[in-house]
């Protein structure tokens, strides 16, 4: 979500004065003394959020009946967050929990104001459209500028393929979460949010599933949550550290994040509509040292809540991996949660969820199979930390760091070299004529001479989460590099593997590229217009869903939309969230039913050009013989077409 600028922050558009809150005196809502004429005096008293500090005065007169409920609701209350913290603490140590809660739990309520007109206080306030009122909540301002990290990454395709409902209905969040469900009012006691009647559900649309043609909806009903089958992959969060800084601001950070499916055991088959046996389970970020900055000893009883705890993603499709063959499920003990998942002091916590050996449903003997064929996959493109640790020293082995240089002088493997593709001079920057694209061989060659790299070189790229590693790999390889491979897992495969990294100084000297421009591996906008529609091709647009959508567009593209024909496979399908790629007939199965195959020429294209070689190169790591990038992207074409 990108930040709201300072005057679109406070600026009043003109439509509000003839809209009817415009028509309505500002002190109705705000309080302050209108009668004067003095900037202070005539601010005295004013509330700039009333719909949070007096809802019933603010919205109640016109609003009543919604506000009687909505001023309860969890958006308003967070009214579970106490429930879930008392069952695991020690009461003669509440205060200081609860302290902690205000301080940063707390901070993600939200009022009337905050879903109607105006960004919640935590996505950092400011209206949306210039203090017009809307009735219907904006997905990206508003519902995702506050479930970011979760639901909007896994509903818009920055992590994973995406949400079908986004993707190919063009549903919002009210599309399923409606005003009922918003506005409902919490009971003081419910255990949870799965817990509130008025919560959606699958069934809300999808009714008489065990009646229908689809014989696993017949068998599973009842039996298995219907996001086991149909969600992708999630990220799960360890020990969220909070605290204050030296200045005494709120501040809490993840230090571990896990993207994976899990399977547990429903511990909790009293929430309305969770008679099954199975189900989806995320970790949350909590363990027994979360609030020591605050007073330690404060989670006595842990033990008492889980740790994995029900799931609902929001990445549905209507095919996914664990459910392409009985098997990816039936048998797979990795899938299901086991006593060797959980960290010592969460085992008791999560006795109820975990599923024993004799629990895990047996492989089915006589089953379809995935037919994905292999052969063709490019595995030197993708090492693994225990490769490179071995081959470290060799001497034609180059190690490249595209982190930034403050990630890479914090510690970095030791005898990489820093590269930065973004700020390395391999692309043209914003203000030029054709923004991002690359910039001609010769310039590029010396760029990388200089950094000690050349052709013939065994290059391996690295980052944190794969993108600007992958992208720079897709540019060497254009500048005939011929021997570049990817650190599956980054720098956190590096350190999972048990492998330490240095913090010493490391530089290469400079030497000649010398490597042939492969120029067939990149096409500009005059070429991909003449070959759109061709049969024989497929345009793959790496972009998040709500690029696609309209709604929303890069800084310097002069329109919203989309390359005409081009196929929305966000990049998050391709590279998971850590930098780790998923296994390579995982990968072209989930393409193939995109009708991405590699009988066919595919050009991958973005808004400028990063997450297009990103695709490319995982594309070529598949083995597809005919990948090329559209260099000069949407920014461009969104331009010059």
């Amino acid at each position: 979500m990108a930040p709201l600028e300072p005057q679109e922050k406070v600026l009043v558009a003109k439509e509000f004065l003839s809209s009817p809150h415009g028509k309505i005196a500002c002190e109705s809502c705000h309080g302050g003394n209108a009668a004067s004429m003095d900037k202070a005096a005539g601010h005295t008293g004013m509330d700039p959020h009333p719909s949070s500090n007096n809802p019933q005065k603010a919205c109640g007169d016109c609003h009543g009946k919604i506000v009687a409920t909505a001023k309860d609701s969890l958006h308003a209350t967070l009214s579970t967050f106490p429930s879930v913290l008392k069952s695991r603490a020690n009461m003669d140590k509440w205060a200081h929990i609860d302290e902690a809660r205000k301080n940063h739990c707390a901070a993600c309520h939200t009022s009337c104001g905050g879903c109607h007109v105006s960004r919640p206080k935590f996505a950092q306030k400011g209206f949306v459209k210039g203090h017009l009122f809307q009735k219907r909540t904006d997905p990206i301002n508003q519902c995702t500028a506050c479930h970011g990290s979760r639901v909007g990454f896994e509903f818009y395709g920055e992590r994973g393929q995406g949400d079908v409902h986004a993707a190919k209905a063009a549903m919002d969040c009210v599309a399923c979460h409606s005003a009922r469900e918003m506005h409902a009012a919490a009971p003081k006691d419910l255990p949870g949010r799965y817990h509130l009647k008025e919560m959606a559900r699958c069934t809300d649309c999808h009714k008489d599933l065990e009646r229908g043609p689809v014989p696993e909806h017949q068998r599973h009903i009842g039996r298995v949550q219907c996001q086991v089958c149909h969600s992708q992959t999630y990220v799960n969060c360890y020990n969220c550290h909070v605290g204050k800084d030296s200045e005494g601001l709120a501040f809490f950070q993840n230090r571990r994040e896990v993207e994976t499916v899990k399977i547990g055991l429903n511990y909790d088959d009293k929430a309305p509509g969770a008679g099954y046996r199975y189900m989806l389970v995320r970790h949350v970020p909590s363990y027994p040292e979360m609030f020591d900055f605050y007073g330690k000893g404060g989670f006595t009883n842990f033990g008492k809540t889980p740790t994995w705890k029900r799931a609902s993603p929001h990445n549905i499709q209507r095919r996914t991996w664990q459910a392409a063959s009985c098997n990816h499920c039936h048998g797979n003990r990795a899938l299901f949660l086991a006593s060797s998942d959980l960290l010592d002091y969460e085992k008791e916590a999560n006795r109820k969820v975990v599923v024993p050996d004799g629990s895990v449903p047996q492989a089915i003997k006589k089953v379809r199979k995935v037919a994905v064929d292999t052969s063709k996959v490019r595995t030197g493109m993708v090492v693994d930390a225990r490769w490179l640790h071995d081959n470290l020293g060799k001497k034609n082995v180059v190690v490249v760091d595209t982190r930034g240089s403050a990630a890479f002088d914090k510690g970095h493997i030791e005898g990489a070299i820093s590269f930065d593709p973004l700020t390395s001079g391999l692309r043209t920057g914003g203000d030029a004529e054709k923004a991002f694209v690359l910039v001609p061989h010769a310039r590029v060659a010396e760029i990388l001479g200089s950094k000690g790299i050349a052709a013939g070189d065994h290059i391996v790229v690295y980052d944190q989460s794969g993108v600007m590693a992958t992208a720079l790999g897709a540019v060497l390889q254009w500048a005939g590099a011929t021997n570049v491979s990817y650190l599956n897992g980054g720098i956190e495969g590096w350190h999972e593997a048990g492998f330490h990294t240095s913090t010493k100084p490391s530089t290469r000297q400079a030497r000649i590229f010398n490597g042939t421009v492969q120029p067939s591996l990149v096409v500009d906008s005059d070429t991909l217009a003449k070959l759109l529609g061709k049969p024989n091709v497929v345009v793959l647009d790496a972009r998040a869903i709500h690029r696609v959508l309209g709604e929303t567009r890069h800084e310097l593209a002069r329109r919203v939309g989309a390359i005409p024909g081009s196929i929305n496979l966000p990049l998050g399908a391709l590279i998971m969230d850590n930098g780790a790629l998923k296994p390579p007939e995982e990968l072209l199965w989930m393409l193939k039913t995109y009708g991405i195959t590699p009988d066919k020429t595919v050009i991958t294209t973005c808004d400028t050009g990063i997450a297009a070689s990103d695709a490319f190169f995982i594309l070529r790591y598949l083995g597809f013989p005919d990948v090329r990038v559209h260099d000069e992207a949407w920014v461009n074409w969104s331009i010059d077409r």
